[in-house]
């Protein structure tokens, strides 16, 4: 509308000009209206230019905005400064991220899929590393009212860091307003605070205010009185809150959140050449017959299609080889730590995980027997049995006693219709947030319910009270042992992959609360750690004033994020706040967006570009869940 305003004045000025007296010593008027075309032409597109610009910063702040991974704490979801290298033993591509410092040509990494302690990187390697993901991030569900769009539990979430109020720091939400939250063996676990007593509510409003006490220099004589109250609160606040957690369920939830969350263990399409290893006696990870008559019937296991072919009516088993830990090979620091994560244990070390999934095509050629998948997690064992005709049955054996176990049917056999002979057949096996289920061609077709499998809260409490042992409480459970069972049958299995969740580990806080006091607590353990819960406050009004909601935020590479469980120091922005701000949580406020989308991953690197990546990779484009 502007433009056309100012276009009719101009030409009503032209025309008065031109009648004026005189006016054959002025320009002539055809020439007049040039030049003020000219002047309206320059001002419209000064106009149009300023414009853009508005609607580009307002874009920028209400809508979407751009922002750049600077370090690991999401990878493998999201990468920060980082190294691309494909394994030379088995050929499996990984990401390894660099911090500063850490240049040094002789540093060996280990690759997450077969293991081998091999590779390291060329000084060109170093020279080029790649920048983080950079990454678009929606801005507007969060100012709706009403919420319906957002925030959501298990969205990666962009918000302000609580230690500074400016950084801007990027990790996904789990932990929502109005409840209780608690990390027990790398599961998150809540309870909604209408559903808790009075009394537990208030225990948790003392040790809110006691925390704050002692970490603001209430520290005089008596001072070990109040640290000493506060581990009695949280033993009393955890007593009482046990029974009352729910686990939190990503599969359910969000599945596609889940999807994102599975780190890889093992993929058998990438074969180790060990040929190329001179001391390696035996391969690290794999697949292997668990018997001498295993070994007749499973052939081929070191080839990419492994066949079973075997006329007996005795279950003969291939076993997976390998550790199923929070093994992440982004982190891989080849230094003294190294042995000690082997080990296991201690800040460095890995936890055994017990959330797996097992997928594979299935091709059926001759027989009318069962295929048998095996997985544990801790003492209860699962077993999916898959006819050649197309019936699942589901089971769950569990001790009774010191040597007996009990066989329970969680999902009793049913046909599946898909099923035919050398037809490519899907299966997922999985355990995941106790919660069981096996897929056939991405469907479900067997699973758990909450009354068959459940936490116990004998099981939870023993991992709220580790011993000096237990560093990183991971030392409670059994390994997770995979097996694939055949009999009576031929087929041959393709695409084997193996799989573990994310594991949230219960670190210790090593700076204690309140960093800028001066103290230091070595046992000071992290917010919502096991044994520690944390009480995650809704919008309040207080002395006539309004309080933002609160949440939790975790990185999906426990091992190595800054997140919730270890923020010791509140930033100039939330002080004022007093004890109304509570260390581990982020306030509704300090919230900037949902991050939907990686627009420029690593650069595509090619010889006639000189091995810099200035082509966007596309293929590494990628929807962020």
């Amino acid at each position: 509308m502007a433009p056309n305003k100012i276009a009719a004045t101009s030409e009503h000025r032209n025309v008065r000009t031109a009648s004026r007296p005189g006016s054959s010593q002025r320009p002539a008027p055809a020439e007049q209206a040039e030049h003020k075309t000219l002047a309206v032409t320059v001002k419209e597109t000064l106009e149009s230019i300023v414009v853009a610009f508005i609607l580009a910063f307002v874009f920028r702040a209400f809508i979407v905005e751009a922002f750049v991974i600077p370090t690991g704490s999401m990878a493998v979801t999201l990468y920060g400064k980082q190294l691309t290298k494909t394994c030379s033993t088995c050929g499996y591509e990984y990401a390894y991220g660099l911090v500063d410092g850490k240049r040094n040509t002789e540093t060996r990494v280990r690759c997450p899929n077969c293991r081998v302690l091999y590779d390291k990187f060329s000084a060109t390697e170093l020279d080029r590393a790649d920048s983080g993901d950079r990454i678009l991030v929606h801005k507007w569900p969060l100012d709706l009212p009403g919420g319906w769009l957002g925030p959501n539990r298990w969205e990666v979430t962009v918000f302000k860091d609580p230690e500074d109020g400016t950084t801007n720091f990027i990790k996904r939400l789990v932990g929502m307003p109005g409840e209780a939250l608690e990390i027990i063996d790398g599961d998150v676990y809540t309870a909604k605070m209408e559903n808790l007593p009075a009394e537990l509510i208030g225990q948790f409003e003392q040790l809110r205010e006691r925390i704050y006490r002692y970490g603001h220099g209430d520290r005089q004589p008596g001072s070990s009185d109040l640290r000493e109250e506060i581990r009695d609160l949280y033993a009393k606040i955890n007593k009482k809150l046990l029974p009352c957690l729910e686990i939190q369920r990503k599969i359910e939830q969000a599945p596609r959140a889940q999807e994102s969350l599975w780190f890889n263990v093992y993929n058998h399409d990438f074969l180790p050449s060990y040929e190329l290893r001179a001391d390696q006696n035996k391969p690290p990870v794999g697949w292997a017959p668990d018997s001498p008559d295993a070994a007749k019937a499973w052939k081929d296991t070191n080839r990419r299609t492994i066949k079973f072919d075997s006329v007996s009516d005795d279950t003969l088993f291939l076993k997976f080889e390998g550790t199923i830990d929070d093994f992440y090979a982004y982190n891989f620091n080849d230094s003294a730590n190294e042995a000690m994560d082997l080990r296991g244990g201690g800040p460095s070390g890995r936890c055994l995980v017990g959330d797996v999934r097992l997928r594979f095509s299935w091709i059926i050629r001759a027989g009318s027997g069962d295929l048998v998948l095996e997985m544990n997690r801790d003492k209860d064992t699962f077993i999916a049995s898959i006819s050649t005709t197309g019936k699942v049955k589901l089971e769950l054996e569990r001790p009774v006693g010191e040597s007996a176990t009990r066989r329970e049917t969680i999902a009793e056999p049913s046909p599946v219709d898909s099923f035919s002979r050398d037809r490519a057949v899907q299966v997922e096996f999985i355990n995941v947030d106790y919660r069981v289920m096996v897929l056939i061609d991405g469907k479900i077709v067997a699973k758990s319910n909450d009354k068959q499998y459940h936490p116990l809260v004998e099981r939870l409490e023993r991992f709220c009270q580790p011993t000096p042992t237990d560093a990183v409480w991971g030392a409670h459970v059994e390994p997770t042992v995979v097996r694939i069972g055949g009999r009576n049958m031929q087929c041959d299995l393709k695409h084997l992959v193996l799989e573990r969740d994310v594991y949230y580990r219960s670190q210790p806080l090593f700076g204690g609360p309140w960093k800028g006091t001066g103290l230091r607590l070595p046992d000071w353990s992290g917010w919502g750690t096991a044994g520690h819960p944390i009480l995650l406050r809704p919008q309040r009004v207080r002395n006539g004033k309004t309080y933002a909601a609160e949440y939790f935020m975790l990185g999906d590479n426990s091992p190595h994020s800054k997140d919730s469980r270890l923020w010791e120091s509140a930033g100039s922005h939330l002080i004022p706040l007093m004890d109304e701000y509570q260390l581990g949580t982020v306030p509704e406020d300090q919230l900037i967006g949902k991050a939907f989308f990686v627009y420029w991953p690593a650069g595509y690197r090619a010889a006639w570009t000189g091995g810099i990546g200035l082509i966007p990779n596309f293929g590494r484009m990628r929807w962020i869940r």
